[in-house]
């Protein structure tokens, strides 16, 4: 039975990597609004019921494959870091060459998360937009201290600064297809820029040459946290009362889901919450016409440790 369950758990992780890549070829090909998932299921041989069992909406999808491609970017860093053979500065390197090589073969993708008016204008995906670039700045400022020790801490914002500015200007290049430079160069450019400016820094004033207000921007962005549990079932569960309002329901209909709505908001915030009447709430809202995709976010949040 567990070798049932097992291989089962590994064809519907086959099957989301596939509808993922597929998702991505078609998203940078096409643009977001351009691809329905019906051309999805096509495009990964399936049909669109099985895609919608895995993933609820077009949207979800976006953010697991923007998801995706940031663990394995993070994944081949952490290799990296395991590469004991190497230098700090020679491993910060390896990665600089990764980050542009990522970049280089993902162009069309990225391009397209980071071009306004082509991805979705959501409040969920504006916020995984500033997590992502959060996350981004960490990385940056983490690989910068390893590479150069504890001693850069105190202007370590100064240097993500160079770093990101330095970043842009060669990934702009990558981008314009007939200038390709050569990648393995990058990296010693931009280290002998950071050398030279921590070399000053060694050699008189070892603060910051940053006004408090940029740094606060910039901390602001770096350590921007994940939303919790309760924000997020406080903000899913107002967007169930929002659609059972536009729902084209009878009066008396509307007040009784918004009573079961507002009944469930209550349990699931209490002390201790009963989950058979949790259960019994979200299977009466779950099949009413219009309100799945909203019920199945709040039960997968439920579900979150």
């Amino acid at each position: 039975m567990s070798f049932i369950i097992v291989r089962e758990g590994v064809r519907m992780k086959d099957k989301k990597a596939d509808i993922i890549e597929a998702a991505k070829k078609l998203f940078a090909q096409k643009g977001y609004i351009n691809v329905s998932m019906q051309a999805i299921a096509e495009e990964c041989k399936m049909s669109k019921a099985s895609i919608y069992k895995i993933f609820q909406s077009k949207e979800e999808l976006l953010l697991a494959l923007s998801n995706f491609n940031k663990q394995q970017m993070l994944k081949k860093s952490a290799k990296i870091n395991a590469e004991t053979s190497l230098t700090p500065k020679e491993r910060f390197a390896k990665k600089i060459a990764l980050e542009i090589t990522e970049f280089r073969e993902n162009r069309q993708f990225i391009n397209f998360m980071s071009n306004d008016g082509s991805s979705p204008d959501t409040s969920v995906f504006r916020k995984h937009l500033k997590q992502t670039k959060s996350m981004i700045i960490s990385w940056h400022r983490d690989s910068i201290i390893q590479a150069y020790g504890e001693e850069v801490q105190p202007f370590i914002w100064d240097l993500v600064i160079i770093f990101h500015g330095l970043m842009r200007e060669f990934l702009f290049l990558v981008a314009i297809e007939k200038t390709q430079p050569d990648v393995e160069t990058i990296p010693r450019f931009i280290m002998t820029v950071m050398d030279l400016y921590i070399q000053k820094k060694r050699a008189g004033d070892q603060k910051t040459s940053l006004n408090d207000d940029v740094i606060a921007a910039y901390m602001n962005v770096a350590f921007c946290r994940p939303p919790k549990k309760e924000e997020l079932l406080a903000e899913h569960l107002q967007k169930l009362k929002d659609t059972i309002s536009s729902l084209s329901k009878d009066e008396v209909e509307s007040k009784e889901l918004l009573s079961a709505a507002g009944l469930l908001s209550e349990e699931l915030f209490e002390k201790e919450p009963r989950p058979f009447l949790i259960r019994a709430l979200l299977d009466y809202l779950g099949k009413i016409e219009g309100l799945q995709h909203d019920i199945s976010q709040i039960k997968t949040i439920c579900m979150k440790e």
